[in-house]
């Protein structure tokens, strides 16, 4: 043997070229550690060999060696290079670090309002443009005392057109605006602008009208002209701007405004900047009004019923329950408690986003409400949107539609005066009218304005719960963790240019905007009642707490009264400058989202009863899916986005810098911190380098067998290479001296094997007895024919007989053949088992019977069962299920896997029942009678343990990517769950040796293999053949799809017998070795390659408790051992030697979980993992718990001895 391994080892140092740094990239990629190339490596390159072998192999730059089986002396030369290579990749970082920053602040140099970062330009006095912005920054008043601005004297009291005479004559801009705006505007313009604009630049202003209803449509045909176009100025709505830009109608402005000071820009409300004036980085218009839907309520009639203003809108809703019907004007007929719109008029939509916004949107401005910003699919996919339409429709079921139907904004405002509600919610503007109606303080006093409500719960991020507002999921919250946010309704009103305008036209035209918008001229333009334009600059309420001051008196001029001022001011300022603000939508076809025939008519017929909420939603993603196709979801994607301030693609210039900054910043740190860790790294491998010597024994002699060697022999022989005749013969003696099973058994007849099982010997006659029990059945069992001496002639003769058997060899066959036919033993065989029927599948278990007579009253109601909040987790504590679900583990565990929405594979785990057919009330009957036959007594073969594997097969599926990677199908999924509920049915408590070694009925019905296997198995599917069908939930399968079931349920099951573990282990690990890939060792669509990770994965399953958190593994560990321990007292009793690791005297429990651990669970666990990647955290807990075995073994050597 040890030749052989001298021979494997040449033949892996002998490997593909690469350099040294290539070998360690590759190796961190891979990770992956061999046990026994770990092995190999401590003979070619460690302390054992020559120094001149080492530089031998050092001098070769071409070896392709992984970091994981180099020498210390590579490795150290890994390091330095790696060091070096760090350098130099910091200092490259450090040069493109301020680079990218500059890159960055002259990329947002234009971005309003950032001035302040590179200075105020100096102006252009040779222009007119140059000296109107002096003469606006001598004028403008931001909440305070005038700046203080030089300027030409020559200038002063000019209406800020100041520039100097330009050559060009008389001409005309023409101004296309909507008919409500013409009077304000041109009254601003006759009375103070005219003759300034004409006397320096020669030009006047025509105002050309347009209704509403043409008015975004006349605008686009004129644009269609291009150079032919008739207007050269555009007032518009903001949200038709980015189409608008994007069809390149409008200028962008950004360069011609370059000189305009920020404090033009600062005296703008917030929101109106980025709402109005910008798209898309860019300035394309300037703001001459900002919309936001605000609320008003009568304080009056909510101090009679003593009822506080709403913050949410469930306070809303609730206050419009108590007033409803209710006479609140004393003119003896029932009113409202609110006034709400719900005529479909083309902004029916704005009002309803306004009331679900504060549901939607929390993060910001820039989340937005009306897409999913990466797929685009609408919120209407939500599927708690319907909660919003619900609230929504219970806020119209108690407002003034309820008493007289369809309502219109005049309407609602009118009946909102005359008091028939308490309660309205509206546009800005719209509100406006309320508020210069107020005649009196007393009035003003009673109709008050705040902002409009919000909520405290909000729609989970994927749309599938309703969540309470806290401090991470609502940072923009209030202190009531109220998230409110006001919703900027068609987002304002501005000025923008025709793209094709000519120069002259554009410098005079931009001109008179910047005055007509700026602080000292556009005040008269939001007082105006008509204009329904409202306040977008902090200077339109500088002074105005004073009545007398010019400001309050172009107010009162209109019609306000001071009180009303006041609140027009708060609510106002309040609005536009909340953080979690939400924009309109801003898209191609934005009327037709929302407009009355699209959006408003889906939401009337809901209002009106015709559909309900899960109707009306589907409806409308379905028509917003249709649309975005329609006109291009990449295009809508791109200006939704855009939109929202949002970067568009990974492509875009401050994306592209950002990231470099970052990657900078995160290299450089990173790469100072790695040249520390890779000699710490070194450090580590020689502390650990004492447990992988002894794990890579373990492991190597485990894995050490003829099979393994012959399929070595033949990849030689497929390579091309020469083939050892040695190594052939010895593999020829193996296969004429073995059965097919036994050749998969390791060689542990040999002295490797006697020297690492000094130091834990009750473990390794373990490990030859139990888990190759089936490798030495020519001497297992107690014949109750013949005297002890025919026997012992017996078991000497044949293979040379005993004389030639190693020590511990004859210690296993002087066990096995200590059984008697004295009385206990018989009596002990006879008490094991409860029941055994004539035939065992003809009927169930003893109380089977009485339990399905007692009925209801014997089952439990399943929907009564706890939910498990840990379902899926790898560490979920099955004593805790236990002692909560009142001693129904496998119930809860199974009730928990099939009801909960979980994600196996492509599988949902709800579904996974009904889709097969599967009785549901039978099925957990079933469940139940399995669970009842878990024998108590027993302390770890119990229900506690079935749970445990039933979870952890569960894990595997899910979180180990098993059902993913290997496509398993839901018949698949669930015989796996079921195999591992079924695989300890009934367990006597003792082991399968045990079992044979008194001629157990067990034993004898079946041939003494894998009896307890074969018992849960069988008796589990012959619960289903019971006659009276209470618990045959395969009722409706067909016999070849129960077959298949079966079958593939009986392969798992008998795969958790241990004798059978290298066999299986083996056959596992070699189908890996022969592949070039891990993922190519088993294909998806074999079934029998699917079978073979399925038994592997119930192993894995079964004894995996040294693989889960520490307090959890040490819990299992003593639970197992005290089994243990009961057998061998049993055994005791019987007069027969204990079974290994039986004997509560001789055996050291944390010696042979260390054992186990090194023997059984790492060779498993290994080659699983590299099949199923997510796996190795379990490998990386079972080295956890290795370690804290060892540090107790170490903590116990070291203690003090009890002897005096």
């Amino acid at each position: 043997m040890t030749t052989t391994m001298r021979r494997e080892g040449s033949a892996k140092s002998s490997t593909s070229p690469g350099s040294l740094e290539t070998q360690a990239v590759e190796a961190e990629k891979k990770g992956e550690v061999d046990a026994r190339s770990d092995a190999t490596r401590n003979d070619t390159l460690s302390g054992g060999t020559s120094q001149a072998k080492l530089k031998r192999v050092m001098s070769i730059k071409d070896r392709h060696v992984k970091w994981e089986k180099a020498g210390s002396l590579a490795k150290q030369l890994i390091v330095e290079r790696r060091v070096r290579r760090n350098r130099i990749i910091a200092f490259l970082m450090l040069m493109i670090l301020p680079i990218s920053l500059g890159l960055l602040a002259n990329h947002y140099k234009h971005v309003l309002p950032l001035d302040f970062l590179f200075g105020q330009r100096d102006h252009n006095h040779n222009s007119y443009y140059g000296q109107a912005m002096d003469y606006i920054n001598s004028k403008i008043v931001i909440n305070g005392p005038r700046a203080d601005h030089k300027v030409k004297k020559k200038h002063e009291g000019k209406v800020g057109l100041m520039a100097e005479e330009s050559s060009k004559k008389s001409d005309v801009i023409n101004v296309l605006l909507p008919e409500f705006l013409a009077p304000a505007f041109k009254k601003v313009y006759d009375e103070k602008l005219s003759a300034n604009l004409e006397d320096m630049y020669n030009k006047t202003v025509h105002f050309d009208t347009v209704s509403m209803s043409e008015w975004q449509s006349t605008i686009q045909q004129d644009a269609k002209k291009r150079s032919m176009s008739r207007y050269d100025v555009y007032v518009l709505l903001s949200t038709w701007i980015p189409t608008f830009a994007e069809q390149a109608c409008i200028a962008d402005m950004t360069s011609y405004l370059k000189d305009l000071d920020s404090s033009y820009w600062e005296d703008v409300l917030p929101q109106i900047r980025e709402n109005v004036a910008s798209y898309n980085n860019k300035i394309y218009a300037l703001p001459t009004d900002g919309d936001v839907i605000l609320m008003m309520y009568n304080r009056r009639i909510l101090n009679k019923y003593g009822l506080d203003p709403p913050e949410t809108w469930q306070e809303w809703i609730e206050i419009s329950k108590k007033l409803h019907g209710k006479d609140l004007d004393g003119d003896g007929n029932p009113d409202a408690g609110a006034c709400v719109v719900t005529e479909p008029n083309g902004f029916w939509a704005s009002l309803f986003f306004a009331f679900a916004s504060p549901f939607l949107q929390t993060y910001g401005s820039d989340e937005g409400i009306f897409f999913d910003t990466n797929t685009m699919k609408p919120v209407f996919s939500h599927p708690k949107f319907s909660y919003i339409l619900d609230l929504y429709k219970e806020m119209i079921d108690h407002s003034i539609h309820n008493l007289i139907g369809m309502t219109s904004w005049q309407q609602a405002n009118q009946l909102f005066l005359e008091e028939k509600c308490a309660l309205l919610y509206n546009f800005h503007g719209s509100l406006k009218i309320i508020l210069t109606q107020m005649e009196s303080g007393e009035a003003a006093e009673n109709f008050r304005m705040k902002m409009i409500p919000g909520s405290k719960y909000v729609l989970s991020a994927d749309g599938k719960e309703v969540e309470v507002c806290d401090e991470l999921r609502c940072p923009y919250a209030d202190k009531n963790h109220i998230n409110h946010a006001p919703f900027y309704g068609e987002g304002g009103i501005g000025i923008a240019f025709n793209f094709h305008a000519s120069p002259d036209i554009l410098e005079a035209a931009t001109s008179f905007a910047v005055t007509l918008t700026g602080p000292e001229h556009s005040l008269p333009l939001v007082t105006s009642v008509g204009s329904l334009l409202d306040p977008y600059r902090y200077s339109h309420f500088s002074n105005i707490k004073d009545p007398t001051s010019a400001e309050s008196k172009v107010y009162i001029n209109d019609g306000w009264n001071h009180r009303s001022i006041l609140q027009w001011q708060n609510s106002t300022v309040t609005a536009f400058e909340h953080s979690n603000g939400v924009k309109d939508l801003a898209i191609y076809g934005k009327a037709l989202y929302t407009g009355e025939y699209g959006f408003e008519s889906m939401l009337s017929d809901f209002v009106k009863g015709k559909v309900d909420s899960s109707e009306t939603r589907m409806k409308l993603e379905k028509a917003w899916t249709t649309l975005t196709g329609r006109y291009g979801l990449e295009m809508q994607q791109k200006l939704y986005r855009r939109s929202l301030g949002l970067p568009t693609t990974a492509l875009e210039v401050p994306i592209v810098i950002i990231c470099l900054i970052m990657i900078s910043i995160l290299s450089l740190v990173f790469l100072s911190m790695k040249n520390g860790q890779l000699r710490k790294r070194l450090e580590k491998e020689k502390r650990e380098s004492a447990s992988l010597k002894q794990i890579s024994k373990w492991s190597t002699l485990i894995s050490n067998n003829p099979a393994s060697r012959l399929v070595k022999v033949l990849q030689d022989v497929q390579s091309g290479k020469q083939v050892d005749a040695e190594v052939v013969g010895g593999l020829l003696k193996h296969l004429k001296s073995r059965r097919g099973s036994d050749f998969w058994m390791p060689d542990l007849n040999n002295n490797e094997f006697a020297k690492v099982s000094e130091e834990n010997k009750p473990f390794a006659d373990y490990l030859k007895l139990n888990l190759m029990n089936n490798f030495h059945d020519t001497k297992l069992g107690s014949s109750r024919r013949g005297s002890r001496s025919n026997r012992s002639n017996r078991s000497g003769s044949g293979h040379g007989g005993a004389s030639r058997s190693t020590s511990s060899d004859r210690n296993i066959s002087d066990l096995l053949k200590s059984a008697s036919s004295n009385d206990s033993v018989l009596k002990q065989r006879r008490s094991l088992d409860d029941f055994i029927p004539d035939s065992p599948l003809s009927k169930s278990l003893n109380d089977v019977d009485s339990m399905i007579a007692k009925g209801k009253q014997f089952w439990v109601p399943v929907e009564s069962l706890q939910t498990l909040k840990d379902i899926g987790s790898w560490n979920i504590d099955p004593f805790h299920v236990c002692s909560t679900s009142n001693g129904h583990p496998i119930l809860t565990i199974m009730y928990n896997i099939f009801t909960q929405n979980l994600d196996i594979g492509k599988h949902k785990s709800r579904s996974i029942l009904s889709d097969l057919n599967i009785n549901e009330e039978k099925f957990w009957r079933y469940v139940q009678v399995i669970e009842s036959q878990m024998r108590p007594e027993n302390v770890y073969h119990n229900a506690i343990h079935v749970a445990d594997v039933a979870h952890n097969m569960l894990w595997l599926l899910q979180g180990g990517g098993m059902a993913e990677r290997l496509n398993l199908t839901q018949f698949e999924v669930f015989a796996a769950l079921f195999a591992a509920m079924i695989h300890d049915f009934d367990h006597p408590g003792v082991s399968n040796d045990f079992l044979v070694r008194t001629s157990h009925r067990r034993a004898i019905f079946f041939n003494n293999q894998s009896v307890n296997e074969n018992w849960h198995v069988a008796m589990a599917f012959g619960l289903l053949q019971r006659e009276d069908q209470e618990l045959a939930w395969d009722e409706e399968w067909s016999e070849d799809t129960m077959f298949q079931f079966r079958k593939l349920c009986i392969s798992m099951v008998l795969a958790t017998d241990m004798s059978r573990h290298f066999e299986l282990l083996g056959k596992f690990k070699n189908r890996i070795a022969e592949c070039n890939s891990c993922d190519d060792a088993f294909d998806s669509e074999c079934a029998k390659d699917r079978e073979l990770v399925l038994v592997m994965a119930i192993k894995a399953s079964d004894i995996a408790t040294q693989g889960k958190a520490w307090k959890l593994a040490r819990k299992w560990a003593t639970i197992v051992q005290e089994e243990f321990f009961s057998q061998g007292d049993k055994e005791k009793e019987l007069g027969l030697v204990p079974s290994p690791l039986c004997d509560r005297e001789n055996v050291d429990i944390v010696k042979s979980q260390i054992g186990f651990i090194d023997a059984v669970l790492f060779p498993l666990y290994e080659p699983l993992s590299k099949v199923l990647p997510e796996v190795k955290s379990v490998l990386v807990q079972l080295k956890k718990s290795k370690s804290m075995y060892e540090k107790e073994l170490r903590k116990r050597s070291n203690a003090p001895s009890d002897e005096s």
